[in-house]
């Protein structure tokens, strides 16, 4: 591999890009009964990605709950936030599922692209809190 190619982009060059909505994580809110409580931007649609199903195989080295299904979201030039202290992570909608951010790899310095491990969380809506 060579530091800078932007391989994402190459392969974005030969296989069929997909859209996603894209909603980032604009903070939590503290509700009056303790709970916190997500803040979205409104969402972007991000038309030149890729987003592929995670294989069950690999859900044990993965750290993956069976009882889940997860897909990973290959995206040039975004840099995303992941589910972390303080953090419940950005969301997409993709082929009718809501998902949300769970972990990834952030080649955004050296590469323009990153990925993320995202974990469905329930039907594409449209509608989330919005900051």
């Amino acid at each position: 591999m060579i530091p800078g190619i932007n391989l994402l982009g190459v392969a974005l060059q030969m296989i069929a890009s997909e859209s996603v909505e894209y909603f980032a994580d604009a903070g939590r809110v503290k509700q009056p009964n303790g709970v916190f409580l997500t803040n979205y931007n409104e969402p972007v649609t991000i038309d030149e990605c890729s987003v592929q199903a995670v294989d069950r195989s690999k859900y044990l080295s993965m750290g993956l709950d069976f009882q889940k299904t997860y897909v990973t979201w290959f995206v040039p030039n975004q840099q995303v936030v992941t589910v972390e202290r303080a953090k419940s992570g950005d969301v997409i909608e993709w082929n009718g599922g809501r998902y949300q951010l769970n972990g990834g790899i952030d080649w955004t310095g050296q590469d323009s692209w990153g990925t993320g491990v995202c974990v469905l969380i329930g039907p594409a809506t449209g509608a989330l809190n919005n900051g």
